[in-house]
């Protein structure tokens, strides 16, 4: 009986677990808790500044590195996305919320099955890519209206 008992909450303890740190539910990959820089990397200043020229090298460079699993419009929707434990990040949902050196930091150290770019990519490709992302932020109806009317 007592063998039997032990089972039983060895059973139960298992499905629990599993449960708990399960990667898929509904046949979708769970989102792992947010990501966050150290203090000091987020409040990292961007050295290059967004201009198009910046934001255009970001995008290549997103294209070629980033987009096979963040999408081409990097909402977290790349055709590599579905056979990754954790579901890619939308940046363009995060584009705008998040300081700079955030995003440097994570594009540097990687986390996961992202991987850490800090010894692939130059310093400024780096600060191209965040640039880029950052240019994602999805304005506001009443902000573009107000720009498409030339006023500020």
């Amino acid at each position: 009986m007592k063998k039997i008992i032990l089972l039983a909450a060895l059973l139960v303890g298992s499905a629990s677990m599993a449960c708990a740190s399960g990667s898929h539910e509904g046949g979708h990959h769970m989102e792992e808790k947010h990501w966050t820089a150290p203090h000091e990397a987020a409040q990292q200043e961007n050295p290059v500044p967004p201009d198009s020229n910046s934001i255009s090298e970001g995008s290549k460079l997103f294209a070629e590195l980033c987009a096979r699993c963040h999408g081409p419009q990097a909402q977290g929707n790349g055709p590599d996305a579905s056979g990754l434990s954790v579901k890619p990040t939308d940046l363009k949902a995060m584009a705008g919320g998040h300081p700079d050196g955030d995003f440097a930091w994570k594009i540097k150290n990687g986390r996961g099955e992202m991987p850490a770019w800090e010894d692939e990519l130059e310093k400024i490709e780096v600060w191209h890519l965040v640039n880029y992302v950052q240019s994602l932020k999805v304005q506001s109806p009443a902000k573009k209206s107000t720009h498409e009317h030339g006023h500020d």
